[in-house]
């Protein structure tokens, strides 16, 4: 009767299990958002089973929880297949208010800022968003500097501040977009760090990619002569910053030789000149010159 009773349980709890495998595709997704598991979630969304803006009961999206979840892979993929940025749930809550990440919010602005309906407060929070191909950047500064906190810092600063958290707390895809913003990538603090030291001191590879592929300079040093190749402290970080420093050498012997191989290209042609027109123009090709490496 026992072996019955336990075969008929695990038969019930077989059963269960299966129940909750085939659950329901939107939940699903859901979850699989929430473990950043955005493989398997977006190969649910694309099958079609539902919906891109599908809401629960609670007026909740999927893109509500991805921005909630600090998931901003899916939130960009979201958003490339018609996830509506402007969508509320029943208290009135954009995927933009549920955002935990600057970069996030600044994404989720500057996309409902194209969408054809009256978003209020969402697109007056970071100003209106640049214009495609704009030189006025992607917004997140502008997002980072309007954020309502009390931390002591100016909104000058800001931006600059959490390029420096992004690296301290690994977040390489905040960084990036900051970079590609308005911060300096080669911008220094007080003594004189640069975000690649900070980068090489705690060991983020990924930041310091980013930091490198946007032509971080990998020879400087701070003010107390520091470098971040001096701060490196794991094999992997000191081999990818002393194979930079040494591209980083290599361009600079070629600078110095172009400048040299064009001033003496402008000291003959100056010599040849009888007025000033002819100088001037020496000039101008001098110029040319140091921009190009082509003198004529």
């Amino acid at each position: 009767m026992k072996k019955l009773f336990f075969a008929a349980a695990a038969l019930a709890a077989a059963v269960a299990t299966a129940a909750l495998a085939a659950g329901d595709p939107f939940d699903d997704a859901r979850y699989d958002i929430g473990i950043k598991k955005n493989a398997e979630a977006l190969a649910i969304v694309d099958g079609g089973s539902f919906d891109i803006n599908t809401q629960t009961d609670e007026g909740y999206t999927l893109l509500h929880y991805a921005a909630d979840q600090g998931n901003l892979e899916m939130v960009r993929e979201l958003l490339k297949r018609g996830a509506d940025p402007t969508l509320k749930s029943k208290v009135g809550s954009t995927p933009y208010d549920m955002a935990t990440g600057t970069t996030i919010k600044a994404e989720l602005a500057k996309v409902a800022a194209g969408w054809n309906r009256t978003i209020g407060k969402l697109a007056s929070a970071v100003g209106p968003a640049p214009a495609k191909g704009s030189a006025t950047g992607n917004g997140t500064c502008a997002a980072v500097r309007a954020e309502p906190v009390n931390d002591g810092r100016s909104p000058a600063m800001r931006p600059f501040l959490k390029a420096r958290d992004a690296v301290w707390y690994n977040h390489p895809d905040e960084l990036a977009a900051l970079i590609e913003d308005c911060v300096g990538v080669d911008q220094r603090d007080d003594y004189g760090s640069t975000l690649l030291m900070i980068a090489a001191e705690r060991g983020r590879i990924d930041a310091a990619r980013v930091l490198m592929d946007h032509g971080a300079n990998c020879s400087l040093a701070s003010k107390n002569g520091d470098t971040a190749l001096g701060l490196a402290g794991t094999p992997e970080m000191k081999a990818l910053l002393a194979a930079c420093a040494k591209g980083s050498a290599q361009q600079v012997s070629a600078d110095a030789s172009r400048k040299k191989e064009c001033l003496q290209k402008y000291q003959a042609d100056a010599a040849l000149c009888g007025d000033t027109t002819c100088k001037l123009g020496a000039q101008r090709k001098w110029g040319q010159c140091l921009k190009t490496g082509n003198y004529w």
